[in-house]
């Protein structure tokens, strides 16, 4: 009985000890190097240097983002985050290049891309064959890092571009859009006590939300720049978009182009491409048809 007492008690002490060192507190990990300590939340402007391309400039304003040159739009949150995430990719291997032959050998003699945050300087070179890292001229050192940058920073402006034709923040709270059975008839709607109210009563209430949060959340395949011939040759706009705070509509001018559905602002000379079975959802149907 007393061998069994003892035996208790030493599996006893056992747990207890076992529990004691699973609570210890563990030493911190080692944090693996990244290219850069610069906090992503002081970035206030990026600037991207392209061989034989446009340069790109953006600048926060206001918590925004803002592509400024080589024209003004609001810029694309995810693309940004992607630009930004640079700053702590983690370095695989870093050296010290000797002369400009060694920059030469890795392609960062004379670079196509050239990234600039605040007043940091990334230059972008060759691929290591084997582990398919790139070369990054910063501060004097070559550093090879996993590349998930280079082709956005190769991309066109319109790729930095907000794809959303309403900003995030803004609330919609009127619109005038064509018939989808006869497009040269315009229908209005607007938001009052929560409630959307058309000047058509053929809509329900259910037809009339949809509608609504179609336009609210639209987001685009694509956004291109028109040119000087693009914009000059547009036609009329058909839709208007109210939104609250603004004194001015967001004025939109509709075309299909094989299977895209294209909205022009032309005041922003820019053209949003969604698929063409988006139609359906941004012009209303009359329950009655």
């Amino acid at each position: 009985m007393k061998s069994s007492y003892l035996t208790n008690l030493v599996l006893l002490a056992i747990v207890i000890a076992l529990l004691w060192l699973s609570q210890r507190e563990q030493p911190a990990p080692q944090q693996s190097p990244t290219l850069s300590t610069l906090a992503t939340e002081v970035v206030e402007l990026i600037q991207i240097e392209r061989d034989g391309k446009v340069n790109l400039r953006l600048e926060r304003q206001q918590n925004q983002w803002v592509l400024t040159e080589p024209f003004n739009a609001r810029a694309n949150p995810t693309r940004i985050n992607l630009l930004l995430s640079l700053l702590k990719a983690p370095v695989h291997g870093k050296f010290q290049p000797m002369d400009q032959a060694a920059l030469n050998q890795f392609g960062l003699g004379q670079p196509d891309v050239i990234l600039s945050m605040n007043n940091e300087r990334f230059a972008f070179g060759g691929v290591e064959s084997i582990s398919e890292n790139r070369y990054v001229l910063h501060q004097g050192m070559i550093f090879l890092v996993q590349d998930d940058v280079t082709p956005l920073l190769t991309a066109s402006a319109g790729s930095f571009v907000d794809n959303r034709l309403i900003p995030e923040n803004s609330q919609l709270t009127r619109l005038t859009v064509p018939l989808s059975a006869a497009k040269d008839s315009k229908v209005s709607f607007s938001l009052q006590d929560g409630q959307w109210h058309s000047d058509n009563s053929q809509f329900s209430a259910d037809t009339m939300k949809a509608l609504a949060d179609s336009w609210q959340h639209a987001y685009a395949m694509q956004v291109r720049y028109l040119d000087d011939a693009q914009h000059r040759n547009l036609a009329e706009p058909q839709i208007e978009l109210w939104l609250a705070g603004k004194a001015q509509p967001i004025q939109l001018l509709m075309r299909q182009s094989g299977q895209t559905l294209q909205l022009i602002n032309p005041a922003l000379r820019l053209q949003y491409d969604f698929p063409l079975a988006m139609q359906s959802q941004l012009l209303p149907t009359p329950a009655t048809q």
